[in-house]
């Protein structure tokens, strides 16, 4: 069953009808930074620039997790959505090998964040 709140999509994980918290928690009256999104990104956003020492709002329309995030693996897989072949004819082999790339550093950034925590 998809979840009810505007998750952008009707795939629902097996993790999002049990885990995704909500927070009915009024915003601080100042922040140096609002992340709009609680999905991977956005946390991951908001933990640097905590590190950074600016105080950080974040929000969402939904569950912490609950888009994208919640409905998928959050993408921490060295596939994208356009096959490599297709980026390549797009962007040319350079291009093909940055969002390789990319994404190869993304996993290992969000493997370290999760295993700072442990």
């Amino acid at each position: 069953m998809p979840p009810t709140y505007n998750s952008g999509g009707v795939t629902a994980s097996l993790w999002s009808d049990t885990s995704l918290p909500v927070f009915a928690t009024p915003p601080p009256a100042e922040a140096d930074v609002l992340v709009i999104g609680a999905g991977i990104t956005g946390l991951t956003c908001a933990i640097e620039l905590t590190r950074d020492g600016r105080r950080v709002t974040v929000i969402d329309d939904g569950p912490i997790g609950g888009g994208e995030t919640g409905r998928t693996s959050a993408h921490l897989a060295s596939a994208v959505d356009d096959r490599y072949y297709e980026l390549e004819s797009k962007f040319g082999k350079e291009g093909a090998r940055l969002v390789a790339e990319s994404h190869g550093a993304a996993i290992d950034y969000i493997v370290k964040l999760v295993t700072e925590r442990r």
